[in-house]
């Protein structure tokens, strides 16, 4: 595949040219040429991904490390450096299912930025670049609250149905360092045959996972002054499906990609409808590990049924007179009224809130019963829920109403 060999070409001309600044070398020097030259993976080994979807050659002190990921192959390669071990390289392999056409590619490269991921890790972006072969790289330096800021290079491609992103960390690395780095990468090759289940582009980082059925959004991490670790955010179904029994969880990891803590939830609402979606607020009540500088989303669920039958939905209640205020101790409460205005008996009445700041993120997510056992059709109660804790400024909110059907009209 020349593909890779393009990329290193041009990796490599600015640290050439730079090298040769200011040597006053004779132009009309004899060219030396080497009969046999060694090529730049002499030593190293072979590593084939156990899909069999790419391989590439790498040194025989380096680790690959498999992370999980539902939606494609995703490996990281460590070194040690000193007394600490350093991840210089990162490959995710995805089978989006259809051919890369450049329109694909374009779509899928959109969808792969490296944003603001769910620790809140900067990204600063320097330099977008289309190669001649039709890859993509995107240079830039993101920041992490342990390792400090990372020059990073990301090279976007396609092959066959496959897209490929390989993040280059290149802080701090020696000539010899840059010489291997682009000796590994010319030797990644993707496999167009490889059996390998359809999957989603994700973002960069490995931050956020999900199957094309349920997407993240608004999605944050932060600690409160107790000492919790949260990661709260929107879970919307993107299907015309209902989906129930939906499970949440979060995972932490440290630099070497192995499992710190995790956390699970099920969503607030027991039936989440096509195309709606659901603030959540998963609590690490021990706090986030010290060690721990990156972290993923994972959600699961089934296609309603069992819930379905006695679930009340949104659409059967009218809230009136809703209103948010901040108490005389500081809390934020959103209060208001609540009618039962659908048919049926309401049971299990529970009023689901999200607050959210001025860049889109949730920062708080909460689920309050209401005192009224039973709301019978057009009975009104009142509601109040009360946030201790805030991720950050509160710009706007938003409510839903959810019960169960309790037998009877």
């Amino acid at each position: 595949m020349a593909r890779g060999r393009t990329w290193i070409a041009l990796f490599l001309v600015g640290m050439i040219a730079l090298a040769g600044c200011g040597t006053g070398g004779d132009p009309q020097e004899p060219v030396i040429r080497v009969a046999t030259q060694i090529p730049p993976d002499a030593g190293f080994i072979t590593y084939r991904d156990p899909s069999g979807v790419f391989s590439l050659r790498m040194p025989p002190n380096w680790i690959a490390g498999e992370l999980p990921d539902e939606n494609g192959v995703r490996v990281q390669f460590t070194e040690v450096e000193g007394t600490q071990a350093v991840t210089r390289l990162s490959v995710y392999v995805v089978n989006t299912g259809a051919p890369m056409t450049p329109e694909a590619f374009a779509e899928a490269v959109s969808a792969y930025q490296p944003p603001e991921d769910v620790a809140r890790y900067d990204w600063t972006e320097i330099e977008r670049a289309d190669m001649p072969d039709g890859s993509r790289r995107i240079t830039g330096v993101r920041t992490y609250p342990l390792l400090g800021a990372r020059t990073m290079n990301i090279y976007l491609e396609g092959d066959g149905s496959f897209f490929s992103a390989l993040e280059v960390d290149l802080t701090g690395a020696s000539d010899d360092l840059l010489t291997t780095l682009a000796a590994v990468i010319n030797t990644f090759r993707v496999d167009p045959q490889a059996d390998l289940a359809v999957g989603a582009v994700q973002q960069a980082a490995g931050v956020t996972s999900y199957s094309g059925v349920i997407r993240f959004n608004g999605y944050l991490a932060w600690t409160d002054p107790s000492g919790v670790f949260h990661i709260t955010g929107e879970a919307i179904n993107t299907t015309s499906t209902p989906l129930e029994a939906v499970r949440l969880s979060g995972v932490l990891y440290d630099a070497q990609g192995r499992r710190l803590a995790e956390q699970s939830d099920i969503l607030s609402v027991d039936v989440l409808g096509a195309g709606e979606g659901a603030p959540f607020d998963l609590r690490f009540e021990g706090g986030k590990p010290p060690a721990a500088v990156r972290y993923e989303l994972n959600v699961a669920g089934r296609e309603a049924e069992f819930a379905l039958a006695d679930f009340y939905g949104p659409g059967n209640f009218t809230v009136a007179n809703d209103e948010a205020i901040y108490n005389d101790r500081g809390n934020l409460v959103i209060r208001g009224e609540l009618a039962n205005t659908g048919s049926s008996l309401a049971t299990a009445v529970r009023v689901v809130v999200g607050i959210w700041d001025d860049q889109g993120h949730v920062v708080a997510a909460q689920t309050v019963f209401v005192n009224d056992q039973e709301l019978v059709p057009q009975e009104a109660t009142g509601f109040e829920v009360t946030f201790y804790e805030l991720g950050g400024p509160a710009l706007n909110y938003t409510l839903s109403v959810v019960g169960q059907v309790g037998g009877g009209e």
